[in-house]
């Protein structure tokens, strides 16, 4: 590492200190905020390796099988999360400290105080999407550099693991593709590689939707999507999502010096890494009036658009890093006073007793220990099913029709298997409505217990009756989310030969 010199700017200078101490940040954000809903979720995946999900392609499931052996602590469990969180600016320090060392720290902190980059500790499906969508495209960016055939190919199995990541990583492979056929059509023989890297995981995604009921083409294209209508209002909404992300001050600079990064792009041909970020984000902006941008969405893509301000003037780099580094403490301070305040503080809410079970969930787990592995656990909601799980030690399942998210258990739990057991039920915010567990056993028994000041019903359901559990559940289950588009070719369906059978 270069040595700081004393006319260096004061976050230049202090460089690694600064790094440290986010890092700080970041680990007591791990350790001290509660596991989330979807964490939780994605570690019922890590108990149960696969080759795909629900939801989502399988990779973020591999990456937790290999950690909960180890260890299911929440900084265990988000340590990958940290670590992709402070990959994009860890990136642009190596690769640009021996061209110009300020204007890499300075860069590099930018991406380090990213608001979404900053407070994201946990580890999700996006967690290894933004690290191979790196990956990819530098390699991308190599390849056309110096032509070599290697490097395209390693790009594509690079998307090929984003792929698996997250499909979101299409948006990537469009971009670079169009990159390469817009402005490198020489390369059109290593699009083909690229193509040819990206094969075997796009060949495991297929072999096992087709054998599991095609879950995630149904989720993704099918189940999810309502009758949304068009609202152009979405689009300032998503205005304001990119000047949040990227900040107004930077976005300020940008507009006035634009002529520079231009130059600074063509100069070092940073056009892959321009098409990667900008392509996406139209996608989006296409998508906006229709649909409903997440913050999240953007991750992957957002780092490449950070690249453009290694050609600012140091001044607008050096403001912008201050502004950002304010910005990103705010959020620090914000997230770490909620985490660390007792759930109390928030009781005069109307939503008090979700606060209670995701900032408190070991009160909501304690409330259940006493009850012995003959009792089955069950709530209605994939979420609370899954935080519940991981704080209680056990497994929770999904009791009810549930949404079109987060339908793993429908992979997991065999209701015929259960029939004549006893099972508890928690309600969503423990009010009870007895029409959602009496139809379903022979005889159903309330328990008034108090969590944390909330008044919390639990439902002891005596002898569990599938037969009417199916009739009145799992069938319109089958008719809702396994109603099978006519374009889907015929393949394997354990969900629907489970259930379907039942009648006869």
């Amino acid at each position: 590492m270069t040595n700081p010199s004393p006319t260096w700017p004061w976050l230049a200078r202090h460089y690694g200190a600064i790094l440290l101490a986010v890092l700080l940040v970041k680990i007591l954000m791990a350790w001290w905020v509660p596991i989330t809903g979807d964490e939780a979720y994605f570690l019922v995946w890590g108990r149960n390796p696969d080759l795909g999900y629900y939801d989502h392609p399988p990779m973020i499931g591999w990456w937790l099988s290999a950690i909960l052996p180890l260890s299911d602590h929440p900084l265990a469990i988000r340590a990958l999360g940290i670590f992709v969180s402070m990959a994009p600016a860890l990136a642009i320090f190596a690769w640009w400290r021996h061209t110009d060392p300020v204007r890499a720290r300075l860069v590099s902190l930018l991406a380090l105080f990213m608001p979404l980059f900053f407070i994201a500790v946990i580890t999700a499906t996006d967690t290894p999407l933004i690290l191979f969508s790196l990956l990819a495209t530098a390699l991308t960016w190599q390849a056309l550099r110096s032509g070599r055939a290697a490097w395209f190919l390693l790009a594509g199995f690079a998307l090929g693991l984003a792929f698996l990541s997250k499909y979101f990583a299409v948006l990537l492979g469009i971009a670079l593709g169009l990159h390469i056929l817009l402005f490198a059509p020489r390369h059109w023989r290593g699009l083909l590689l690229i193509i040819l890297g990206v094969v075997p995981a796009v060949a495991v995604n297929l072999y096992w939707n087709w054998g599991n009921c095609w879950y995630n083409v149904m989720f993704n294209a099918v189940n999810r999507h309502g009758e949304g209508g068009f609202d152009p209002g979405n689009w300032l909404t998503y205005a304001v999502l990119l000047v949040y992300l990227f900040t107004p001050w930077l976005l300020w600079f940008y507009a006035r010096q634009w002529r520079a990064l231009g130059i600074g792009i063509r100069e070092h041909r940073f056009g892959v890494f321009l098409s990667a970020g900008l392509i996406p984000l139209l996608v989006f902006a296409l998508l906006a009036p229709f649909k409903s941008i997440g913050l999240h969405w953007l991750a992957a893509f957002a780092p490449f658009l950070l690249l453009p301000a290694l050609f600012l003037t140091g001044r607008a780099l050096n403001i912008s890093a201050w502004l950002s580094g304010a910005l990103a403490l705010l959020h620090g301070v914000v997230i770490l006073t909620i985490a660390l305040m007792p759930v109390e503080w928030l009781k005069s809410q109307v939503r008090y007793a979700d606060a209670v079970f995701y900032l408190a969930p070991e009160s909501v787990a304690e409330a259940v220990a006493g009850y012995d592995d003959d009792w089955h656990l069950f709530t209605r909601s994939y979420s609370r099913s899954a935080v519940l799980a991981y704080y209680a030690g056990r497994e929770v399942g999904v009791f009810g029709p549930g949404s079109h998210y987060g339908r793993q258990d429908d992979l997991l739990t065999d209701f015929r298997a259960l029939d004549g057991a006893n099972l508890l039920y928690l309600p969503t915010r423990g009010e009870l409505d007895l029409d959602h567990v009496e139809p379903f056993f022979d005889e159903v028994r309330v328990k008034e217990i108090t969590i944390r000041g909330v008044e919390w019903s639990l439902a002891e359901g005596h002898g569990f009756d599938f037969t009417a559990y199916h009739e009145q559940v799992l069938q319109p289950i089958l008719e809702h989310y396994y109603d099978f588009p006519a374009w889907l070719p015929e393949g394997r369906c354990a969900f629907t030969d489970r259930y379907t059978r039942k009648a006869d």
